[in-house]
């Protein structure tokens, strides 16, 4: 159990602490060995850090979302802390122990079983885990990899397959998460002029409510198709050690309301994390490995929106503890800078969310697909994809790989127009819906990227080309191991690459402000960062 760095951590100053508290700090309570004891606070919680084990002990408080001034209430959620957190660590939640009063002394007793009128409080009993192994600080010390986070993902992919959707309508529907999105964002108006600018939150509350609009069906599909599910509910980097396995830990105990959520929102919320601690290329990793592992494409639509919405309520959070007294004044002072970075990257995750036509384009084998993955994971933008219009219109499954000659069967030239009016059909949906998309094709002719010029338009929406390039040597490569792939769309070889190339327009007909090159065997990092700055320049001159 990590509580060096837990929600609203306040640090210890041992005055004035209740007796039983007070009794808890020396090592003589414990039954297992402890040379010394140390105390942290939460809000709502005293952690005592003893040798090998922490103990959690509930404080009577009483709070809008939270009440815990009666015993019995605070023995309840301590169960329910156990029960949640064993379903992903059953090895670090040890049981829920009771406090009672023997011979004018405090003793921790027997593992509590039921309620017991006797006792005088109640403790989570957990194995410590070690600090140097969160995943916050293996990211600080840049010792976090792919492979990390690919366990990461498949984790929490086969979690979520057995978490109850029993109230999953009840919290998932399109009207729930507008009530509590926008119930958020209002509560965020006492810190407009403190830590986040008014205009930048009127600009947060219209983007939401944008979305939430042009998506209200998706966001009911999910919940009827049991997408939200009762969740981790606070899954940050600082609740998840990495030693031989993982251990993900600290779950939201004291609301169901809050821990329901679409699985979408709770890999946005630890992905909005890893790109608050510099780590934007494992966020990417997070969220393309976790859509694989669950079979759950649709996420990709959502965790953009559910990025900026968790970045928000992080931002609320650091800027309450700001105003806290208790919290020692340098804690104050990192909270602050917390907060306004957080509602900064909520506006990034916005702004890069503007509804857009954006386009990647050029000869096949140059790395089209990865750049409209990594506009996706940006945007959350539909992707509509030549290969698999082209397949549907021809009734063939995406992965049967069809050996035509060039312009030839179903890439004729009659079939091609067919293929390419309706990307351009589809496209024009989703800007009338107000919903941005990426377009991805080879778009050889100049016709045609007209014709996307027009259609966007005709919308008002600003249009970004990026063009995709790579040395020939390179496509060769990356062609030869598509054939070789079973689930693998596309269907270019080296003599189709060869053509096209011969045959490709050169864009000339777009602005310097609409069209940007791509070398794509750039690092990954570099081209989304290339991605990310461009998207911010078309939306700040719009």
């Amino acid at each position: 159990m990590q509580v060096d760095q837990m929600p609203h951590e306040i640090e210890s100053v041992h005055t004035n602490l209740p007796p039983l508290i007070e009794a808890m700090t020396h090592p003589a309570f414990y039954p297992d060995p402890a040379n010394t004891v140390e105390l942290k606070q939460t809000h709502i919680s005293y952690v005592f850090l003893a040798g090998d084990y922490a103990y959690k002990v509930k404080k009577p408080v009483r709070f809008a979302f939270l009440d815990c001034a009666r015993l019995a209430e605070r023995y309840r959620l301590c169960v329910e802390e156990v029960r949640l957190n064993r379903r992903l660590s059953p090895e670090v939640y040890l049981g829920v122990f009771p406090i009672l009063q023997e011979r004018g002394r405090f003793v921790l007793g027997d593992e509590a079983r039921a309620f017991d009128t006797r006792a005088c409080e109640y403790a989570v009993k957990m194995r410590r885990l070690p600090e140097d192994r969160m995943l916050d600080r293996l990211v600080g010390a840049r010792a976090a990899g792919k492979d990390t986070i690919a366990m990461l993902a498949r984790r929490l992919a086969a979690f979520h397959r057995d978490c109850s959707t029993a109230r999953s309508w009840t919290y998932g529907s399109a009207a729930a998460i507008w009530h509590i999105v926008i119930g958020d964002l209002k509560e965020d108006e006492q810190f407009a002029g403190y830590t986040i600018s008014e205009p930048r939150l009127r600009a947060l509350e219209e983007h939401c409510r944008a979305f939430m609009t042009a998506h209200w069906e998706l966001l009911n599909d999910r919940a009827r198709d049991h997408r939200v599910r009762e969740c981790h509910g606070d899954l940050r980097c600082d609740s998840v050690c990495v030693t031989d396995g993982l251990a993900i830990f600290d779950c939201l105990e004291f609301s169901e309301r809050l821990r329901y959520c679409d699985v979408a929102s709770e890999i946005a919320f630890c992905a909005m994390d890893l790109d608050r601690l510099g780590a934007r290329g494992l966020a990417d990793e997070l969220v393309t490995a976790y859509a694989e592992a669950s079979n759950d494409e649709a996420a990709l639509l959502l965790v953009p929106f559910y990025k900026c919405f968790r970045a928000t309520v992080r931002g609320k959070v650091e800027s309450i503890r700001t105003l806290e007294q208790e919290v020692p004044a340098a804690d104050r002072e990192r909270a602050m800078e917390t907060a306004r970075a957080c509602f900064t990257l909520a506006l990034r995750y916005a702004q890069a969310a503007t509804p857009a036509l954006l386009v990647t384009c050029g000869l096949s084998g140059t790395g089209k697909s990865t750049v409209a993955r990594l506009l996706q994971l940006r945007t959350g933008f539909e992707i509509v994809n030549s290969d698999r219009v082209r397949k549907r219109l021809a009734g063939i499954r995406e992965t049967d790989h069809v050996r035509e000659s060039y312009q030839g069967g179903i890439y004729s030239g009659d079939f091609t127009r067919i293929t390419y009016q309706t990307l351009l059909a589809e496209a024009d949906a989703r800007l009338a819906e107000g919903c941005g998309v990426i377009v991805d094709a080879t778009f050889r002719a100049a016709a045609d990227r007209r014709r996307l010029l027009d259609t966007a338009a005709r919308h008002g929406t600003p249009a970004l080309f990026f063009e995709c390039r790579a040395p020939a040597d390179e496509v060769f490569r990356r062609l030869r191991e598509r054939e070789q792939s079973s689930g693998e769309v596309s269907d270019a070889t080296r003599e189709i690459y060869l053509r096209q190339a011969g045959e490709f327009e050169p864009i000339t007909e777009l602005s310097e402000g609409s069209h940007l090159t791509v070398d794509t065997t750039e690092d990954q990092t570099g081209i989304a960062s290339r991605i990310e700055e461009a998207l911010l320049r078309l939306f700040n001159s719009t």
